[in-house]
Parts: structure tokens; C-alpha cells; sequence
């Protein structure tokens, strides 16, 4: 209990356990790197960087002085939200490995037996826990990454209380329209549009052959999508696409696989909830909205007003980028260099060229300064014919054999 009688939560962290999970990131990490040179189609998943991020989550988990602070701004979000509650931070009792919060006296979303005893509704539950997710995803872009049963209550008046927020994840506003235009492809049953959309979401080295990407996501849509709308489980149909794109070496980042895996998660709480849950109907009103807001004359002008006063920051700054460049050329300072691409073959012909050539000089030469030894009758004598002249002949004759031999080698005289 607190100093003032209230009961309170106090979360400690183990001693060592920052040690304990480096040494098994390390293995992992390790385990990783082999699977990816090793084994088969493991290189596209990308396993070293999922543990990296994984790593980097886990760091911010054992934190608990960043995770009050996460509960701080989510409380601030849905301040004037009266569905949601957020428990109290004791700050007084707050440290990065201590975190002490108010008591929850609440039902386990999953306990249905305890919901039906205490009267709740469990449809009004269902529809607002997901109307809750949805808020955090496309209105505010920050978001509880884990969303299990056991860290949601439900307190009087069907309110949801979320507890444990070391795990939290966060989605730019492009992100967010790229998601929301991706949902509705897939509810229009639109191959084109759906594609268009993973490629925007997605990350990739390189570029990856549309033709065959649009072949698989309308042959997925196919498997899928052809059913009534209210049947379709929304989270376990991206997680199947993201299976799929994974083929054509694309991946999603690690915020936006957060974020379907929490859809996903609090889908089947509400439909656990409620068997004629409806997600695409529950989902339908925020994706209309922000694709509606992209348009909207405030975020237009607030558009408009940013890429002025980038082009007008940009004009004040040509002028001495300008002043400085000519600086740099005044003092010699700059370096211009060129790459040729392709001439690597014309080089090479030409040092062949260049090199029989010389040769061939160097031959006429020996057999000319020979013609004339022989002629000016120059002793040492062998049967009547200068030594050094007839030497000359030979060497002559010998590499002009050679070089005969050479070109015929190559198939071109």
C-alpha cells in the first residue's frame, strides 16, 4: 500500500536479468547469422535484423522509468475518452527498475464466465475494445503493441483498463493512409490497388517484378477474399499476405508488424466476445476517415505553409551554397571525376592492336638490318653467307612464326 493507504502494483525488476537476456541475444543473434548463410530461403526473412529489433524492444522493456512515460501519454490521449482508463503512476516510487502504479480491481477480458456474473456486455466490450485499437492506430499513431488478455480489464460500465506498457509501437501519418488504403483494397476485392499498397508499406533492396507480385496478391485474393466480409479475419489475412509478399523479397517494418499483430490480437478477443463480431464494419469508419482527412482544407493549407517555407528556406540558402562552391573552384578544390562504362573491350583490342604492331616493326626491322649484313658481306662467314646476317634471318623467321601462330590462335588476321 501507498503512504496514504491507497493499494498500489510494484513492478521490480529481477537482479541480473539485463545480463541474463544479453547472453540469449547474443545466442540468438549468433543462431540467426547461420541460418541466414545456411539455410535455404532464410536470407529473405532477414532472421539478424528481427533480432536486432527484437533486441532493441527488449531494451526499452526493462526500462520502467520509459514505460511510465508511456502510460503517461496514452492516459493524455484518451483524457476525454470515458471507455478507457489508465492506472495512476506513483512517481515518488519510480525508477528504471522500479515501477509502482495504482491497483486494478477488474475482470480479465478473456474471463467470460466473471463478465457474464458482473453484468457486463460483452458485444458493447467487444466493439469498443476495437474501436479502441483503431483510435490508437490511425488517430494518434502510438499504440499498445501487446494486447493479450491478461493486460486488459474490464471495470464498471464496460470501461477497458490496459495495463503493462513496456511494449509500445508507433506509425507515421503516410504509414497510416498507405494501411488504411491497403484495408480497403482488400474489402473492394481490388488486386491492383492492394499490391500498390504492400509496395508502399513494404521495405526492399531491390525493386521486385510487379507482374509477378500483382499474379500472387490476386491469386491470394482469390483464396481469400471471396467470402461474405463479416467471415473474414482480418488479422489473420494480413499476416498471410505478409507470408506472402516475403517471397518477392519484400518486408514489413517492425512498427507496422507491431501493429497488425495487436489488430490481430484484439480481433480474436472480440470475436471470443462476441461470435458476430464484424471487424471490416468496425474497421470501415476510421479507414474512411483518414483517407478523408488527406483532403481535408486545414491539412491542405498546414501542407501548403510547410512546402513554402521549405522553398523559401531553400531560396535564402542558394546563394551562399553558390558563394561557397566557387570558393572551392577558385582554390582548386574541386574534383571532377569521370567513369566511362562499356570500354573496357575497345581498351583491350587496342593494346593488342598496339602490341602486334610494335612487333611486327621490330620484326621488319630484324629482317631488313639482317638483308643488309648479308649484302655489305660482313665476316665471320658461314659457307660464303655472313654469320650475324643469317642468324638474323633465323630469329626473324621465328618470330614471325610466332606471331602468326598468335593471330591464327585467335581466329582473326
Amino acid at each position: 500500500r501507498a503512504l496514504d493507504g491507497q493499494d498500489v502494483v510494484v513492478k521490480v525488476q529481477r537482479p541480473g536479468i539485463q545480463r541474463t537476456i544479453q547472453v540469449d541475444l547474443e545466442i540468438m543473434l549468433h543462431l540467426a547469422g547461420l541460418m541466414e548463410k545456411h539455410m535455404e530461403g532464410w536470407d529473405i526473412q532477414r532472421p539478424t535484423k528481427i533480432v536486432e529489433e527484437f533486441a532493441n524492444t527488449l531494451e526499452r522493456e526493462l526500462d520502467y522509468s520509459l514505460e511510465a512515460a508511456y502510460m503517461e501519454r496514452f492516459a493524455r490521449q484518451f483524457e476525454n475518452e470515458p471507455t478507457v482508463y489508465v492506472p495512476k503512476i506513483f512517481h515518488e516510487a519510480l525508477t528504471s527498475r522500479v515501477l509502482t502504479m495504482e491497483y486494478i480491481s477488474g475482470v480479465k477480458i478473456s474471463d467470460i464466465d466473471r463478465l457474464e456474473q458482473e453484468n457486463l456486455d460483452r458485444a458493447t466490450i467487444a466493439r469498443q475494445g476495437f474501436d479502441l485499437i483503431m483510435k490508437q492506430i490511425f488517430v494518434h499513431g502510438f499504440f499498445h503493441a501487446d494486447p493479450h488478455p491478461g493486460n486488459i480489464f474490464v471495470l464498471a460500465d464496460n470501461i477497458l483498463c490496459y495495463i503493462d506498457f513496456g511494449m509500445m509501437g508507433r506509425i507515421d501519418l503516410k504509414s497510416r493512409e498507405d494501411f488504411a488504403d491497403l484495408i480497403l483494397s482488400i474489402a473492394q476485392r481490388n488486386e491492383v490497388k492492394t499490391t500498390d499498397a504492400l509496395l508502399r508499406l513494404a521495405v526492399y533492396e531491390e525493386e521486385p517484378e510487379y507482374a509477378s507480385l500483382l499474379r500472387d496478391v490476386a491469386e491470394f485474393m482469390d483464396q481469400h477474399c471471396y467470402r461474405p466480409l463479416k467471415e473474414v479475419e482480418l488479422g489473420k489475412l494480413l499476416h498471410q499476405l505478409i507470408e506472402m509478399v516475403a517471397r518477392h523479397r519484400l518486408s514489413i517494418p517492425q512498427d507496422l508488424f507491431l501493429m497488425i499483430k495487436a489488430l490481430s490480437t484484439v480481433e480474436g478477443i472480440g470475436r471470443a466476445l462476441n461470435p458476430d463480431f464484424d471487424v471490416i464494419e468496425q474497421a470501415g469508419p476510421f479507414v474512411r476517415r483518414i483517407q478523408l482527412n488527406r483532403f481535408s482544407p486545414r491539412r491542405i493549407a498546414r501542407e501548403m505553409a510547410d512546402s513554402g517555407t521549405d522553398l523559401f528556406q531553400l531560396l535564402k540558402e542558394i546563394p551562399g551554397e553558390v558563394r561557397e562552391i566557387l570558393k572551392m573552384v577558385r582554390k582548386g578544390k574541386v574534383k571532377i571525376e569521370f567513369q566511362h562504362k562499356g570500354l573496357e573491350p575497345m581498351y583491350s583490342t587496342n593494346d593488342r592492336i598496339s602490341n602486334r604492331l610494335s612487333f611486327a616493326i621490330v620484326l621488319a626491322s630484324l629482317v631488313i638490318g639482317s638483308a643488309l649484313i648479308v649484302l655489305s658481306d660482313i665476316p665471320p662467314k658461314w659457307y660464303g653467307i655472313p654469320v650475324i646476317g643469317l642468324a638474323g634471318f633465323l630469329f626473324a623467321g621465328m618470330m614471325g612464326f610466332w606471331l602468326l601462330v598468335s593471330i591464327m590462335r585467335r581466329g582473326r588476321l
